[in-house]
């Protein structure tokens, strides 16, 4: 859940700065060469579609990774107390 909000966040983040700002960005100002496309009025708008998916799926995929090893850590700490006998704390969330 919390991964997808991180891609949309990032998504849009990237496709309106790519439609705001004229400055080609790596991915998206190569798909007109690639296919051929002309450059014309929907030039713009594939080229931000394209950013904003691309750097989404980057940001999206750093985010993964570093809360799988997050999660990782937290529960191999917790297993290792646990087999050693030691006393382990429950996290509480303070309001």
């Amino acid at each position: 859940m919390r991964g997808g909000a991180v891609f949309l966040a990032f998504f849009l983040l990237f496709t309106l700065a790519s439609l705001a700002v004229p400055v080609p960005l790596f991915p998206g100002n190569i798909i007109h060469a690639l296919t051929g496309l002309p450059v014309d009025a929907y030039a713009p708008l594939v080229s931000a579609l394209t950013n904003g998916v691309t750097y989404g799926l980057v940001v999206w995929l750093v985010f993964f990774v570093v809360t799988r090893r997050l999660d990782e850590s937290g529960v191999s700490d917790y297993k290792g107390k646990k087999e050693h006998g030691q006393r382990v704390r429950k996290r509480t969330v303070k309001r």
